[in-house]
């Protein structure tokens, strides 16, 4: 299991790094395209609660399917409950920035957790 994490944090840790640099280009080279100006923030955090998230999965994995069945729902719901509540209060305290940071988090959660669930189910192929 632990080989299987350390490939998920070297994996998941170029394909965050690799929308870092399409996030650059964007705001650098794109202004058409309006990317929220706290980004790189939105970026590291949902980082760092992917990996937390991911690590508490796998934890789930050895035991019953019921059980992590359980867990995978409990977690997503409650990253969107979190998530939810973050794009709430950062657009009533920032509402220039309210549309911006809102498509750029969304935009965000969609490729995170789209490798997380992907790397999930492989991961679960294996077992």
């Amino acid at each position: 299991m632990k080989t299987q994490t350390a490939t998920f944090i070297k994996n998941f840790s170029i394909y965050s790094a690799i929308i870092m640099l399409i996030s650059i280009i964007i705001q650098n080279w794109i202004p058409v395209l309006k990317i929220s100006t706290a980004w790189p923030y939105i970026l590291l955090f949902m980082y760092g609660f992917t990996l937390f998230a991911f690590i508490m999965l796998v934890r789930y994995m050895s035991t019953k399917l019921t059980y992590f069945a359980n867990a995978f729902m409990l977690v997503n719901f409650g990253k969107l409950v979190l998530f939810s509540v973050i794009i709430v209060v950062y657009a009533l305290l920032n509402r220039d920035d309210a549309i911006p940071f809102t498509a750029t988090f969304f935009i965000y959660y969609f490729l995170l957790t789209t490798f997380e669930t992907v790397a999930l189910l492989k991961l679960q192929k294996k077992l």
